[in-house]
């Protein structure tokens, strides 16, 4: 069983890849003397998995509060938090009590969120269940909701008790939210790993054929961003190199209100090749290095630009105002995280913004 050890000053837990049927040997020990077990779950999970947890759970004696929420972005927003919250105390659950995410990341955000706020925060523990959440959201703590103003404006950092990835259930998933994954898994190794993304660009055709190549991807690409998680747990410093891709791609994401027109990953696979056309301008890498991306995204299945996605006010002007929302922006100035190349990435700030302008409008 392979498994990757987070070691933080005040945290420590794993993140174990095991199979989800037997999780309740992994996670029963971090219960300590609560009675009560959450379980936060979308649908698509609930209706797979949903019914062997919660007899897990009760075979070792714990009472089971079920959420069960419909999937989709929408519900990481606060009025939702709220709601579990109200439900939560209406059943008495204590802060000796434990919340289980069960789901991808928009549980799992939502579920952290709420563990860490409710009773000045509980016991959470992490099962996701989306290729995005292994690889990427289920790993580190970051928590939050969205607001209209932009994405995960509020928030707070909640590790988990333990993490368990089955990467089994991925071959329940839609090849749509498996690509959406996919694009944060590439991401890590476009920040950190010319060798991953060499290994991914020649598996390209087999990624999604063959689990041990997908498996070892996985891996590779999580012990990525685990170790830049450990260097900054609280993205003071390099932790923010984790957002490539996401200041354009947190600004689609808000134009089109998290509607499901485009999934997260979607937006920014198209908010990465947006990155490396702006870093192109400014002579930081080179075109050859963007081709590979495109054609490596082209690939897979990947969107690099708008084409087949309605309008909906999408403007440069509108893109750069939403930009400016961006929990990153630093006295008005918009910072973008940067290719030099493949494997090498950088924070960046006060680019001009006809530069930026000139590379929304190239995508629309």
């Amino acid at each position: 069983m392979k498994k990757i050890e987070i070691k933080l000053k005040n945290d420590q837990y794993n993140i174990l890849y095991a199979p989800l049927s037997k999780s309740i040997d992994y996670i029963k020990s971090y219960f300590l003397n609560g009675k009560t077990v959450a379980i936060i779950a979308d649908n698509n999970s609930a209706h797979h998995y949903l019914n062997k947890l919660e007899k897990d759970l009760l075979d070792v004696n714990q009472n089971v509060i079920k959420i069960i929420l419909s999937p989709g972005e929408k519900n990481k927003d606060l009025t939702i938090a709220s709601k579990i919250i109200e439900d939560l105390l209406s059943q008495k659950f204590e802060r000796t009590d434990t919340i289980i995410a069960l789901g991808g990341g928009v549980i799992g955000d939502l579920a952290g969120f709420v563990a860490a706020i409710i009773h000045r925060g509980v016991n959470f523990i992490n099962i996701p269940t989306t290729l995005l959440s292994q690889v990427d959201s289920s790993i580190g703590g970051k928590t939050g909701v969205n607001t209209k103003y932009g994405k995960n404006l509020i928030g707070s950092f909640k590790q988990p008790e333990i993490v368990i990835c089955d990467t089994e259930v991925l071959t329940t998933l839609p090849k749509r939210e498996l690509l959406a994954g996919y694009t944060e898994l590439v991401k890590h190794a476009l920040i950190n790993d010319v060798d991953l993304f060499n290994y991914l660009d020649v598996n390209s055709s087999e990624i999604f054929k063959n689990n041990t190549i997908l498996q070892d991807a996985i891996y590779r690409s999580s012990l990525v961003k685990a170790e830049i998680v450990m260097k900054d747990v609280l993205e003071k410093d390099i932790r923010a190199h984790l957002n490539l891709g996401h200041t354009f791609g947190h600004a689609i994401e808000a134009l089109y209100k998290y509607d499901g027109t485009l999934l997260h990953g979607e937006a920014v696979s198209i908010g990465i090749m947006m990155a490396f056309s702006l870093a192109e301008k400014i002579s930081l890498c080179n075109t050859t290095q963007t081709e590979a991306v495109k054609k490596h995204f082209d690939n897979v299945g990947l969107k690099t630009n708008f084409s087949e996605l309605p309008n909906s006010g999408l403007t440069s002007k509108n893109l750069i105002k939403l930009m400016k929302n961006d929990k990153k922006v630093r006295s008005g100035s918009i910072n973008f995280i940067l290719p030099k190349g493949i494997g090498s990435v950088d924070i960046f700030s006060g680019i001009d913004e006809d530069i930026i302008k000139e590379v929304l409008e190239e995508y629309l």
